[in-house]
């Protein structure tokens, strides 16, 4: 089963939202057809309607995929998070504030590409 960051922790856009997005699109990728993320069982509340648009589901394509790609992340921290989604382990981010995560429910990460 994979993980996902605490709810509260979901919010912390550079430290938390922006490597976890890279991380899952490394690990899972994007719909080849639309290019869509499987973020929904990662934000099941408060993606922003702003950055990403329903694209059915769990998935969600960025309204402007130029500015997602041009994030700046640490490429440690995106590692780190590859991790904790298979394994669920804390993180301490370089801001000292430690990311806990929850098993996804079956419901959500059924949904997630293989």
């Amino acid at each position: 089963m994979p993980y996902r960051p605490l709810p509260a922790l979901r919010k912390n856009i550079r430290g938390v939202i922006y490597p976890l997005t890279e991380a899952i699109r490394r690990k899972y990728g994007t719909r080849e057809s639309d290019g869509a993320y499987p973020l929904g069982s990662f934000y099941p509340i408060n993606v922003s309607n702003k950055v990403w648009i329903p694209a059915g589901g769990i998935w969600f394509v960025p309204s402007d995929s130029v500015k997602i790609e041009e994030r700046v992340v640490n490429e440690l921290v995106v590692q780190c998070f590859m991790e904790s989604i298979e394994f669920g382990a804390p993180i301490e981010l370089p801001s000292g504030t430690v990311v806990e995560w929850e098993r996804i429910p079956s419901s959500e990460a059924d949904q997630l590409p293989a």
